[in-house]
C-alpha cells in the first residue's frame, strides 16, 4: 500500500515532456509538443503534449491521460507499478506500508458494532415475543396501539427487562466485551466499575441505516415515573449520527419512491402506525430538529416531502424552521395539520386509513399558504405585524436555490397579501447578496440572479470537443464540462462589498436540482462537489490524473480542443473573445436551457399519462401542461428562441 501523500508528490514530480520524451521524439509547435504517437502507426503527427495541463492527447487513436497513464498504457504496467516506475526515474522514496494493528483495529471496533447492534436487536424482540413480561408489558403496549404481529416483526420491535444488568450478562456470555457494548451504548460503566443495561422497562424501536442494518435504538417508558424521561435513544456512535438518519428509512424507501412522496412525521409510533394502515411512505425525524443531512438523505428517493404536524400550535411554530431548510434543499415541501389534540397515530386510529388519505390530500398546504394562513390568524389587521410575516415569508422564498420557482412563491405572496411583486423581488434580492455571497443580483424575473446582460453568444453546440462517451444529455455535459474547466473562474464581482463569486457558486446553486442521468458525469460532478463544500475548488489534475481512467478520458477530452487559434490573429489584431471571457453569459443561458429541457420532459411524460386519466385527473393533468408551458415560453423568450 502506497500512502497517499507519496502518491501525490510521485504525480507532481512528473513532468509530462520529460516522460513522454524518455520514449518519443517531440517537438514544439505553439504551446504544445508533438510527435508521432507511440500507440499507433501514423505518418502525420497527431500526438499532441501539453506542459501547461500535464497531459497527452492523440487525435488519431484517442489514447490520452497524464505521465503515469503513460508509462502504464505504454509498458503495460499496473497502477502501483507504474507509480513506482516514476518514483525511480525522480529519485522518490516509497515506503509501501501494511495495514497496521491500528488500521485493523478500526476495522475490525466497525464491524463489532454492526454485530453487537444486531445481537442486542434479536434479544430485545425475542424479550417481546417470548418472555414472561415481555408478553405481558410490552405486547400489551403494542396491542393497545392497534400493531399487529405482522408490523411488529417488520419493525423488529422488542421490549428490555426492567434489571438493571441483565443484558450485559446476556451479551457477555455471548462473547462481547464490555469495552464494545459501551461504545455501541447498549451499557453504561459506573465509576465503581458497575455495568448498567442502558435499556430498562422500555418498548424498543430498534433505528436501521438505509441498508436495513441496526444501528442504534429508541426507547419508550411504559410505567409512570417523572424523574425518568419519555425516550431514551442510543448516543452518537461510529457508525450512528442522529442528524444523518431518520426512522423508518429502510422500510419506507421504497414505497417513498413509488409514491414520489415522503410523508414527514415526528414520532416512532407516528411510522409504524401509518405503515400498521397501509400508508408506508412515512419517516421521521424521531422528535429532533431536521437537519440537511436528514433532508438530503430523503431526498435521494423523492424531491417531494409533506411534512404532517400534530395539532399542537407550539409545536407547529416551532417547526417551521424545517420547512426552511427543506427549501434550502431545493425540495417541495407540504404541510398538513391535524386537528387539535391529534397527531398521525391518534388521527389514523381514529379515522382509518382512507378516511386519513383523503384529509392529507384535501388539507395539504403549498409552504407559503401554510404559513400565510397560520400567521394571519394571529396577526389579524396589524399593519407592523402583517409587514412582519411579508419579511419572512420573502426570507423563506430565498432559501429556494431554484429562480423559476422563487418567482412563481413571490406571484403567490403578491396574490394573497395585495403587494406589488417587484417590491418583493427587490427585497428577495436584497437578502440573497447580503446574506449568501454565491447569490448574485437579481433579475425582474424574481429569478434573483444575474451574471450579466444577454448578449449574442457563439452557438455553443460548435464548440463542444469530441466526447469519449455516450451522451444522454448535451446540456449537462456541458455543465459538468465548464464547472471542471472553469469552475474556479470569477463571473461576478459586487462592487460594494468587493465579494467575488466564481462559475462553481452559481452552477452550484442554480442547477441544485438536477439528476445528472450519466453516471460518469454524475460521478466527476459529484467528485468537484466535495470539493467545493470543503471550500476548495479542486486541481483539473484530480480528474485528469485519476485513477478511474473513464474519468480521465473524458476530462483530458474536454481540456484538449482539436483545434486552436493562429498567432496570426492577433499578430493582425484580430482580437477574437476568449471563452473564458464569455463564462457570464453561457452559463446564464446554459441554466435556462437544462431547466427548459427539465420542463419539457416532465410535459412528455404527462402527455403520455393524459389518455389513460379520468376526465378529472385530464383536466388537472392539463392544468399542469399549460403552467409548465408558459415557463418554457418566458424561458424561450429570453433566450430569443421561437417556440
Amino acid at each position: 500500500m502506497i500512502p497517499q501523500d507519496t502518491v501525490q508528490k510521485i504525480l507532481q514530480a512528473a513532468d509530462i515532456v520529460e516522460v513522454v520524451g524518455d520514449f518519443v521524439t517531440l517537438k514544439k509547435r505553439g504551446s504544445s509538443m508533438m510527435a508521432c504517437c507511440p500507440f499507433h502507426n501514423e505518418k502525420t503527427p497527431s500526438f499532441h503534449v501539453s506542459p501547461a495541463k500535464g497531459i497527452y492527447k492523440c487525435f488519431g487513436c484517442g489514447q490520452g491521460g497524464d505521465s503515469l497513464r503513460f508509462v502504464m498504457e505504454l509498458e503495460g504496467l499496473s497502477y502501483p507499478e507504474g507509480l513506482k516506475w516514476l518514483a525511480k526515474k525522480y529519485n522518490i522514496e516509497v515506503q509501501e506500508r501494511e495495514m497496521t494493528d491500528q488500521d485493523l483495529i478500526q476495522q475490525n471496533e466497525k464491524e463489532s458494532l454492526f454485530i453487537v447492534l444486531e445481537y442486542a436487536q434479536n434479544y430485545f424482540h425475542d424479550l417481546l415475543l417470548k418472555n414472561e413480561e415481555g408478553i405481558s408489558v410490552g405486547q400489551s403496549y403494542f396491542i393497545e396501539r392497534g400493531f399487529s404481529k405482522a408490523i411488529i416483526e417488520k419493525f423488529n420491535l422488542g421490549y428490555a427487562l426492567d434489571s438493571y444488568d441483565d443484558f450485559n450478562k446476556k451479551a457477555s456470555l455471548a462473547g462481547f466485551t464490555t469495552e464494545i457494548l459501551e461504545k455501541a451504548g447498549l451499557i453504561s460503566v459506573k465509576d465503581n466499575q458497575s455495568k448498567i443495561d442502558r435499556f430498562r422497562g422500555r418498548v424498543i424501536f430498534p433505528i436501521h441505516n438505509v441498508a436495513g442494518k441496526p444501528i442504534a435504538f429508541g426507547a419508550r417508558i411504559l410505567k409512570t415515573d417523572p424523574k425518568a424521561p419519555k425516550y431514551i435513544n442510543s448516543p452518537e456512535t461510529e457508525i450512528y449520527h442522529k442528524s444523518q438518519i431518520v426512522y423508518g428509512i429502510y422500510q419506507a424507501k421504497n414505497a417513498i419512491r413509488q409514491a414520489d412522496n415522503c410523508f414527514l412525521v415526528e414520532g416512532y409510533t407516528d411510522v409504524v402506525s401509518l405503515h400498521q394502515a397501509g400508508i408506508e411512505n412515512v419517516v421521521a425525524s424521531s422528535g429532533t430538529s431536521l437537519t440537511p443531512e436528514q433532508i438530503r438523505l430523503i431526498r435521494r428517493f423523492s424531491q417531494n416531502i409533506t411534512v404532517l404536524y400534530d395539532g399542537d400550535a407550539a409545536g407547529i411554530k416551532a417547526s417551521l424552521r424545517g420547512i426552511d431548510l427543506i427549501l434550502e434543499e431545493d425540495m417541495n415541501v407540504k404541510s398538513v395539520v391535524f386537528p387539535d389534540g391529534d397527531d398521525p397515530d391518534s388521527y389514523i386510529r381514529k379515522v382509518g386509513s382512507q378516511t386519513f388519505t383523503d384529509y392529507v390530500n384535501a388539507s395539504q398546504k403549498d409552504f407559503i399558504r401554510f404559513k400565510t394562513e397560520l400567521s394571519l390568524e394571529e396577526i389579524g389587521n396589524d399593519p407592523i405585524k402583517k409587514a412582519g410575516l411579508i419579511t419572512d415569508l420573502v426570507e423563506s422564498i430565498t432559501k429556494i436555490p431554484n429562480p423559476i420557482k422563487r418567482s412563481v412563491f413571490y406571484q403567490e405572496v403578491s396574490t394573497l397579501l395585495q403587494i406589488d411583486e417587484n417590491i418583493l423581488i427587490n427585497e428577495g434580492n436584497k437578502l440573497l447578496r447580503g446574506k449568501n455571497p454565491e447569490q448574485k443580483k437579481g433579475r425582474s424575473d424574481g429569478g434573483g440572479f444575474s451574471p450579466g446582460p444577454p448578449e449574442p453568444a457563439r452557438n455553443r453546440e460548435k464548440e463542444i470537443v469530441e466526447a469519449s462517451m455516450s451522451k444522454t444529455n448535451f446540456h449537462e455535459e456541458v455543465l459538468v464540462r465548464d464547472l471542471v474547466l472553469y469552475g474556479h473562474e470569477v463571473i461576478d464581482k459586487d462592487y460594494e462589498t468587493e465579494e467575488e463569486h466564481t462559475l462553481a457558486d452559481y452552477l452550484f446553486h442554480e442547477t441544485s436540482e438536477i439528476r445528472i442521468e450519466d453516471q460518469l458525469l454524475q460521478k466527476i460532478y459529484a467528485t468537484y462537489k466535495q470539493y467545493y463544500d470543503l471550500g476548495e475548488y479542486p486541481d483539473i489534475k484530480i480528474f485528469s490524473s485519476s485513477p478511474d481512467t473513464k474519468i480521465q478520458d473524458c476530462v483530458i477530452n474536454w481540456m484538449s480542443p482539436k483545434h486552436e487559434l493562429s498567432d496570426n490573429w492577433t499578430k493582425f489584431e484580430i482580437f477574437v473573445p476568449k471563452y473564458e471571457e464569455k463564462l457570464s453569459d453561457f452559463s446564464y443561458k446554459l441554466v435556462l436551457r437544462i431547466t427548459k429541457d427539465k420542463l419539457q420532459n416532465e410535459i412528455n411524460q404527462m402527455l403520455n399519462e393524459i389518455d389513460d386519466a379520468n376526465d378529472e385527473d385530464q383536466e388537472i393533468i392539463v392544468v399542469n401542461i399549460n403552467k409548465k408551458q408558459l415557463l418554457i415560453k418566458k424561458i424561450a423568450d429570453i433566450l430569443g428562441a421561437v417556440m
